[in-house]
């Protein structure tokens, strides 16, 4: 019968010693009203920027980034009008462009260094799987580079 209930052969032992690790790091965003723009939290800040990576057709602002009253991490995506004035890497020149898009991105970049272990990540993302048009993501990215600052990963890779 299929499936089976019991495996048919077993997972050996790794042959080198069980390692104990050490919790160094843990965020359950169970704080209520906290906001994360730059110097207001001591483990992630919300960049206020221009994501211009791939063409990105949003905004990232800090006041999309909170917790709520009971301590749940929010990260608002909105369909908002952002004006900036980008560098058109075409054409080398400063213009003035509207994003139509606002959304929010927390970065722990110089705040936490996470230099070998396990790390562990539990979180509900948007949408259903088999719509297009949000990318809801979890990225774990060293500090050789910094997500957004296009020249901080030139030649990393």
């Amino acid at each position: 019968q299929f499936p089976s209930t019991a495996p048919s052969t077993t997972t050996p032992k790794p042959t080198t010693p069980e390692r104990t690790y050490s919790l160094v790091f843990s965020d359950e965003f169970n704080t209520p009203h906290r906001t994360f723009a730059d110097g207001s939290d001591p483990k992630w800040t919300a960049l206020e920027k221009n994501d211009y990576t791939n063409d990105a057709q949003h905004y990232y602002s800090h006041d999309n980034a909170y917790t709520d009253t009971h301590g749940h991490l929010i990260i608002k995506s909105e369909v908002a009008d952002t004006e900036i004035v980008g560098f058109n890497d075409v054409n080398h020149k400063e213009e003035r462009i509207t994003k139509h898009f606002k959304s929010a991105m927390l970065q722990s970049w110089n705040k936490f260094c996470f230099t070998g272990g396990v790390m562990e990540a539990e979180m509900a993302l948007p949408g259903r799987h088999d719509v297009g048009g949000l990318w809801p993501a979890f990225w774990l990215l060293g500090n050789l580079a910094r997500h957004t600052y296009v020249g901080s990963s030139e030649h990393v890779w």
